[in-house]
């Protein structure tokens, strides 16, 4: 009966202890998160798009355009290049879209990827300064050749949303335009 006891008592422990470490955790930013704080502008990079891309309709203005605007939602600046380099960090959103044509189909597979990459410095050797990606997403699909323009354009969004939760998480207190 002793034995009972202590064995309840052993995993009602364990049970409580994993409860408090899951909630504690659940409320900790990744260090990919973490990076994005106190950026207050970013210089915007798209590239990539192949003659394919292009003559299936996609424009670097178009992702570039609405890149931008979702970053403005988010009350970010969007500088020129120039301006960017002079910023603290000198972070840059890039955005990478790969599509190909799949042969015999009329449809394309793609790959985008979307990141943050800034300046950072060497824990070993602090004056070693080096640019780096801090943080990124990326998503792979398949669409139909008539929905491509479509399906890229989504799929840009899809990750912004998910950059627009990180930077919110890492910057709670930043006000959008519209709380301004």
């Amino acid at each position: 009966m002793k034995a009972k006891k202590y064995w309840l008592l052993a995993v009602m422990s364990a049970i409580c202890l994993t409860g408090i470490w899951a909630a504690r955790s659940f409320g900790e930013l990744t260090g990919k998160q973490r990076s994005l704080a106190e950026i207050k502008a970013l210089y915007v990079f798209v590239q990539g798009l192949t003659e394919e891309a292009k003559k299936a309709g996609l424009t670097t203005e178009q992702i570039q355009t609405d890149v931008e605007d979702k970053l403005k939602q988010l009350g970010i600046s969007v500088v020129s290049e120039e301006e960017g380099l002079r910023l603290s960090g000198s972070p840059v959103f890039y955005v990478n879209i790969s599509a190909r044509r799949r042969p015999q189909r009329p449809s394309f597979v793609f790959h985008i990827d979307v990141g943050v990459l800034q300046e950072v410095s060497l824990v070993r050797e602090p004056k070693i300064r080096t640019m780096s990606i801090t943080w990124n997403k990326g998503r792979l699909g398949q669409c139909h050749s008539r929905a491509f323009v479509e399906s890229i354009r989504e799929s840009v969004g899809y990750l912004m949303d998910r950059f627009h939760e990180d930077y919110r998480a890492a910057n709670p207190k930043a006000k959008t335009p519209k709380e301004s």
